[in-house]
C-alpha cells in the first residue's frame, strides 16, 4: 500500500492528539474501549483489500495493516477506493453533476431505478431512495403500515436492520430498550422457525421483515423452504414481505441476490419489498434503497406524491456510482469469481475449525459471508481480538457475540484468502490456552 507522507487527508495530526479529540468531541466511551482491548488506533491511508492506521497501539509499535475481513457490512464489497468508483465519481462531478434537488424529476434516480428494475426479482419496479440502510427499512414498514391500514410488524430474534425509527423498533432489546423503544406492535419470532412464525401471524400485522442471512443474530441459514412458507403466511393474511439484503445483496453469497434462486436456489420467492444499503454506496458515496411492487406504490403515493421525501436520499452522484457499482457487480465472471474465493475461504475456515474442535463449535456461510461459532462468547472475543493483531479485521455479531463475522471485498484474490487463512488460523491458535 502507498505510504505518501504528503497525503495531507490522513496524519493531520499525530494519533495521540486524534484520540484526544474524539474522546473530548465524538464519543469518549468509544476511545477508551478500543484502548482497553490494545486497539487505541486511528484508521489512516487504505486501498483494495488493506487498511493502515495512523501508528501502533503503543508508541513503540509500528502501524498495523490489516486485511479487511469487516468492509463495514458489505460497504466496502469493490475494497477501498475502487478506482472505476472513484473516477466515475470524479468524471460526474467534473461534469457539473451534484446531489440534486429531492423535490424536482431526476435524470440519475430514473437511471437507476430502471437499472434495479432489470436486477431484482420479477415484479419488483419501483424503488423509494434514500441515505442509509434504517432508512430504507423505515420507509418500506411505512409504506407496508399504509397499504395495509395496520400496525404490526414481525421480525426475526437476533435480526437487525438499523438504528433508525421502524428499524430499531424490529430490533434486540439491548438496542433498543435504553432509548424507550419497546413498541406492543413490534414482535420478534425464531429466525428460520415457521411454526412460530405460523402461531404469531394474523390479519392484523402489516409486514414480516427478515434478513436473507441474518448477520447480526450469527449468520444463520433458513433450511430449504422456509422463505416458501413465509411467503405463504404472509399472503394467507395479507401481510407485506419485506427482505433486507442489506449484507447479502449485491453478489455477497455467490449470488447477485440471496432471495428468489439466488442462495435458497429452490425458492422462486418474491417479496413485496426488497431493501438495500452500505454496498449500494460502493464505498464511496451513501446511498440506500426500497424497492417495492408497483400496487404499493397507488396507495402510498395516489393522494400526494411529496408524502415521502429524504433530502440527500438518492443523491444524484450517488445514483451515478451506483449505476457502476451495479454494472461491476452484476457482471456474471465478477459473481463466478466470488463463488470461487467464498469456497477457498469457507474450506480454509473449516479447516481451521476441524484443528480447533476445543474453540471452535460451527462454521457457517456462503459465497464470501461466513460465520465462526466459538463454544462461548469469552472465545468468541478473545479470538476476534487474537485475530485482529494478526493483521485480519473482523468483529462479533453483535447479537451473538461467540460468533464472528468475516466478510472481506468480494474483489478478493486467491493469494490473498490465502494469506487472511494463515493469519485466522494463527490468530485461533494464540489463544489455544484459554482452554
Amino acid at each position: 500500500m502507498k505510504n505518501d507522507s504528503d497525503n495531507k487527508f490522513f496524519g493531520t495530526l499525530p494519533q495521540k492528539e486524534l484520540l484526544k479529540l474524539y474522546a473530548k468531541h465524538v464519543n469518549s466511551p468509544k476511545v477508551r474501549f478500543f484502548k482497553g482491548v490494545g486497539l487505541g488506533v486511528i484508521l489512516g491511508e487504505r486501498a483494495g483489500v488493506k487498511i493502515n492506521t495512523l501508528e501502533g497501539a503503543k508508541p513503540t509499535d509500528p502501524p498495523m495493516e490489516l486485511y479487511d475481513c469487516h468492509t463495514c457490512g458489505g460497504v466496502y464489497n469493490l475494497g477501498h477506493g475502487n478506482q472505476k468508483i472513484v473516477q466515475t465519481l470524479k468524471d460526474a462531478l467534473n461534469s457539473g453533476l451534484d446531489i440534486g434537488d429531492h423535490l424536482q424529476l431526476s435524470e440519475w434516480r430514473a437511471i437507476l431505478g430502471a437499472k434495479l428494475a432489470q436486477l431484482m426479482p420479477p415484479g419488483i419496479t419501483k424503488t423509494t431512495f434514500g441515505v442509509s440502510g434504517g432508512e430504507a427499512v423505515d420507509t418500506a414498514i411505512k409504506f407496508s403500515r399504509a397499504y395495509t391500514k395496520r400496525r404490526k410488524c414481525i421480525s426475526a430474534v437476533g435480526g437487525y436492520h438499523g438504528h433508525t425509527g421502524f428499524a430499531l423498533a424490529t430490533g434486540d432489546v439491548n438496542f433498543k430498550e435504553k432509548f424507550l423503544w419497546n413498541f406492543p406492535d413490534f414482535k420478534q419470532v425464531p429466525f428460520g422457525d415457521g411454526d412460530t412464525l405460523k402461531n404469531t401471524i394474523s390479519d392484523d400485522v402489516a409486514c414480516v421483515i427478515l434478513e436473507a442471512i441474518p448477520a447480526t443474530g450469527g449468520v444463520l441459514i433458513a433450511q430449504e423452504g422456509y422463505f416458501s412458507e413465509v411467503r405463504e403466511l404472509c399472503d394467507d393474511h395479507g401481510v407485506m414481505m419485506i427482505i433486507d439484503e442489506v449484507q447479502t445483496g449485491l453478489g455477497r453469497t455467490g449470488h447477485f441476490w440471496a432471495i428468489n434462486g439466488g442462495l435458497y436456489e429452490q425458492e422462486k420467492v418474491i417479496p413485496d419489498f426488497m431493501v438495500l444499503g452500505k454496498g449500494m454506496s460502493a464505498g464511496i458515496y451513501p446511498l440506500s434503497t426500497c424497492s417495492y411492487k408497483p400496487f404499493i406504490e397507488k396507495e402510498i403515493f395516489k393522494d400526494d406524491p411529496f408524502i415521502h421525501i429524504s433530502t440527500t436520499g438518492g443523491s444524484e452522484l450517488g445514483c451515478v456510482v451506483a449505476c457502476k457499482m451495479l454494472d461491476i457487480q452484476s457482471d456474471l465472471m465478477f459473481l463466478s469469481h466470488v463463488k470461487e474465493m467464498g469456497k477457498l475461504f469457507g474450506e480454509g475456515l473449516e479447516d481451521i475449525a476441524n484443528g480447533h474442535p476445543e474453540l471452535i463449535k460451527e462454521v457457517r456461510g456462503r459465497g464470501l459471508m461466513w460465520g465462526v461459532e466459538f463454544n462461548n462468547e469469552t472465545l468468541g472475543q478473545f479470538a476476534m481480538l487474537s485475530i485482529i493483531k494478526e493483521g485480519v479485521l473482523q468483529n462479533y455479531c453483535g447479537n451473538k457475540k461467540d460468533t464472528l463475522i468475516m466478510m472481506p471485498p468480494l474483489i478478493v484474490k486467491e493469494e490473498e484468502i490465502k494469506e487472511i487463512i494463515k493469519r485466522i488460523r494463527e490468530g485461533v491458535k494464540n489463544i489455544n490456552h484459554l482452554v
